[in-house]
């Protein structure tokens, strides 16, 4: 057997088998005997049928196909192993070629990833800050929440709490539906002049109004756009708005002053802008060091993200519009295939960010430990189970969702890593003792930002 390799521009290789005269003519004997004994030829006994005849009874692409096959099972691991190329996945035949016999294999090249000088890579932070107004934002909340609201036999005022029917449609699409209470300001319908408009009405009463939609409309072609809103007035309620003082303080939580709340409020607000920050800008060096790296992946490598991506996508459409893919893809107007591309670049980005962290991960010997599995299964249970739901430990423990878990854990670790790099730290990544199974080789996201802090209780 003689070997050629050829390393294509599409981290992909080109092996070109070369297999000796006698060992074809070997092969072809044997191809013939296991068809001979598939098939009834007539004249002879199953497996006795001479090459020749056994080609004109099923072929010569058939045959060519089972010859290829037999020699490929044979000498394809043997290729990989004498080429010393490092596959990410199974080879492609390409062509078979006579005179002499040549097998000819694309194989996918596993992913490559150069850090270059990772370690030299700094991103500036910002820390947040919180204003006066932002507290008093949260204090107005709280004001909100115990409001006193009393049903009335009167038209409606600005600031009344209001329930009512909306539904706006600019050219044949809809841009509000709403049947929930809502109080009379532009802010809190999502749409400005309706506030307005309803203004004046009583409960029973019937409006057809026409407003402009803002420029901030999630539907970029009905930006500027007329649109109408039918209202339909259920009931009127008037809102009694309380100081902001010591007393209400004392209803609303464990506090006794304003100035106790204020500063609960600060502490709370100052952990979640640092916690969503601290996100933020570890996205912001995971793009930095994925955008300075050098990586290198088979086009299989990002298909394989891709499908991820559209099997995700037919989950959430699945649990949130609560219908079949193919039918949310009719709504859509759309195929399967158009979905692919749209969501071809997502993929292309978290193929190349997953390969940069499984890179971080290995450079800087993070691992994930037992113990910190069993930790956080814990957590999750304490949180969303309680500390005895044994049916949900169990659940947590399967491989599949340990390793989810596992996962998660690798990519806060991760990144956590990169965003000390990226601030001039120089020590030591931590927590690489004795580890389970890593997820290094796993592609790694970050994790989802927290959503805003509740007022206070």
């Amino acid at each position: 057997m003689d070997l050629q390799v050829e390393n294509l521009d599409t981290h992909e290789a080109r092996i070109t088998i070369t297999i000796p005269d006698d060992v074809v003519a070997q092969a072809r004997r044997d191809v013939a005997r296991k068809l001979s004994k598939q098939i009834r030829i007539a004249g002879f006994r199953p497996g006795m049928a001479p090459v020749s005849v056994v080609v004109n009874a099923v072929g010569e692409q058939a045959f060519a196909n089972e010859l290829a096959d037999e020699l490929g099972g044979k000498y394809y691991s043997q290729a990989i192993d004498e080429s010393k190329i490092d596959p990410y996945g199974p080879g492609q035949l390409e062509d078979v070629k006579s005179s002499p016999t040549q097998l000819v294999v694309k194989v996918p090249l596993e992913p490559t990833v150069d850090l270059k000088d990772y370690k030299a890579i700094r991103v500036p932070y910002v820390p947040p800050i919180i204003t006066d107004e932002e507290v008093n934002s949260q204090l107005e909340y709280i004001r909100d929440d115990n409001a006193v609201v009393e049903l009335v036999e009167r038209p409606a005022q600005l600031g009344d709490l209001v329930e009512a029917d909306i539904e706006v449609e600019a050219e044949g699409k809809e841009v509000l539906h709403s049947h929930r209470p809502v109080v009379l300001e532009d802010a809190r319908i999502g749409l400005p002049g309706l506030a307005d408009a309803i203004v004046g009405m009583s409960a029973g009463e019937h409006k057809d109004v026409t407003v402009t939609l803002p420029d901030d409309t999630p539907d970029e072609t009905l930006r500027g756009k007329e649109a109408t809103a039918l209202i339909d007035v259920k009931r009127v309620s008037s809102r009694l708005l309380p100081e902001i003082n010591d007393e209400l303080v004392q209803t609303v939580g464990s506090f006794n002053t304003l100035a106790e709340l204020r500063e609960d409020l600060y502490n709370r607000l100052m952990e979640y802008r640092a916690r969503r920050a601290m996100q933020q800008y570890q996205t912001q060096v995971l793009d930095t060091f994925t955008s300075l790296s050098e990586v290198a992946y088979p086009l299989i490598y990002v298909e394989e993200r891709l499908t991820e991506l559209v099997e995700e996508l037919k989950d959430d459409v699945r649990r949130d519009e609560h219908m079949p893919f193919e039918e949310w893809l009719k709504v859509q107007s759309k195929t399967e295939q158009q979905v692919r591309d749209e969501l071809r670049p997502n993929a292309e980005n978290r193929a190349r960010r997953g390969l940069v962290m499984r890179q971080v991960a290995l450079a800087e010997n993070i691992q994930v430990t037992d113990e910190e599995i069993a930790a956080e299964v814990e957590r999750t249970i304490s949180q969303y189970g309680g500390s005895n739901n044994a049916e949900l430990r169990r659940s947590m423990m399967k491989e599949e969702n340990r390793r989810t878990v596992q996962n998660t854990i690798l990519t806060n670790k991760v990144l956590s890593r990169m965003a000390q790099i990226a601030l001039g730290d120089s020590g030591e990544a931590g927590d690489a003792g004795d580890a389970g199974e890593t997820s290094a080789e796993s592609a790694l996201t970050p994790e989802p930002a927290q959503s805003e802090p509740a007022s206070a209780e």
